[in-house]
């Protein structure tokens, strides 16, 4: 199966299911994404008409969803495919508010000399996180804490 075949599959396995929970699909579209780990990996954009209810607070609806969306497209293509659902292009949004929050956190502990802990996160912004640490000089972060209560620690390089 190519991906375009795929796609369309995956495509049409979101929409039933948010029309389904009864979203009024405004556009929606998929798309190949780079994958670090070499898995299969896309996107599936949507826009609606009322996104908050689907997001959730802190975007736990919206995650929740995908998990059923991930295990609808194993369950129909017979393998995994990790699937990354956005609503109203929100997780971009998301993307740059958790960079902007971890830059400026990271340069106050570039100022202070002290390590500073940021809020439980999930996997996903954990590692939004990290990378946008990543290019700091001076400073490195860390995951801390199980399950729910994971978070990052941004601490001074010492020399």
């Amino acid at each position: 199966m190519e991906n375009k075949e795929r796609n369309e599959i995956i495509l049409g396995l979101a929409c039933e299911l948010l029309e389904k929970m009864n979203f009024e699909i405004e556009r929606a579209f998929v798309e190949d994404m780079e994958s670090e780990e070499g898995e299969e990996q896309v996107l599936v954009g949507v826009a609606v008409s009322n996104p908050g209810s689907l997001i959730g607070f802190k975007g736990r609806n919206l995650t929740a969803v995908q998990l059923i969306l991930s295990l609808m497209v194993k369950n129909k293509l017979g393998r995994w495919v990790r699937v990354l659902l956005d609503v109203n292009n929100y997780r971009e949004e998301q993307k740059e508010r958790l960079e902007r929050m971890a830059i400026d956190l990271a340069k106050k502990v570039l100022e202070t000399g002290k390590e500073a802990a940021m809020d439980y996160m999930s996997s996903y912004e954990r590692r939004i996180c990290h990378m946008a640490i990543k290019k700091i000089e001076g400073v490195r972060s860390e995951s801390e804490g199980e399950g729910e209560e994971r978070h990052i620690v941004i601490k001074p390089v010492v020399l």
